[in-house]
């Protein structure tokens, strides 16, 4: 793989954690879990972005005045939320959430110059990230609060359910399509009919199925109050997620695959 793939890989990958994180950070009020839980999803949303101005520095062309001038607006006004953000959602603080998603979206759109393939897969694959992790980091949560209720955990598993379904339809239409001369046998496409088949199918059965199927187990455990037990099964679904996409931004990096 060469360094300019790798380098999109880290680039899509870290923006598309930080905007997903970001956009679920409410959906569970502070009332609840107390200000502690909103700090750390910030707290990770922070190390993305800057993590990824890193990445985006390395890169040729890197990012443009406009860019550059959301990436601060960003880290800025993240690290304001850290700072200010009580139990108690202010209207201040939900101006800032606003206008954080906003940028957000501006920002996604002029670093891929308005190219619907790319802001398409972008858009599920950083939904699918966001919720995964928002879930995986409210159960953990659980033992900072444990007498809160197993209800906004699932409800997160709603939420993943209908992204997970949404990205796999998506993904589906394009595996009959522009995907299906990757897979004739004999072909030279991609990386040769055995390697396309065997990334392709990793990125199904990682991606799509482990996660869907260990989700299941997550929503048994969260109905039987097994809060830890979910948890643990959480970060597999993390794992498997994570996997999946990093294999999803590789296709479309190289190859144009937004599977």
């Amino acid at each position: 793989m060469s360094n300019s793939i790798t380098q999109i890989i880290a680039h899509s990958f870290l923006l598309a954690l930080a905007f997903g994180t970001q956009l679920f950070s409410p959906v569970v009020s502070t009332k609840l879990t107390g200000v502690g839980f909103y700090k750390l999803g910030t707290s990770i949303v922070l190390g993305s972005l800057v993590l990824f101005g890193g990445v985006a520095y390395s890169m040729q062309p890197g990012l443009s005045s406009f860019g550059l001038g959301c990436l601060i607006f960003l880290i800025l006004s993240n690290m304001l939320t850290l700072g200010f953000h009580k139990d108690h959602k202010t209207w201040p603080m939900w101006a800032l959430y606003v206008s954080q998603v906003i940028i957000f979206i501006a920002f996604i759109f002029t670093t891929y110059l308005l190219t619907p393939s790319w802001i398409m897969f972008f858009f599920f694959s950083a939904l699918l990230l966001g919720i995964s992790n928002f879930a995986m980091i409210l159960g953990h949560y659980y033992l900072v609060v444990p007498k809160l209720s197993e209800e906004p955990l699932i409800y997160c598993l709603y939420i993943f359910w209908t992204v997970l379904f949404l990205r796999l339809i998506f993904s589906m239409s394009l595996l009959f399509t522009a995907a299906r001369p990757f897979l004739e046998e004999g072909t030279v496409l991609g990386d040769g009919y055995t390697f396309n088949w065997l990334f392709i199918s990793m990125r199904y059965l990682w991606g799509y199925l482990a996660p869907l199927i260990l989700s299941f187990f997550t929503f048994r455990l969260c109905k039987l109050r097994s809060i830890q037990s979910a948890t643990g099964v959480l970060y597999i679904v993390e794992f498997f997620v994570i996997v999946g996409e990093l294999i999803s931004v590789y296709l479309m990096a190289k190859h144009g695959l937004a599977l």
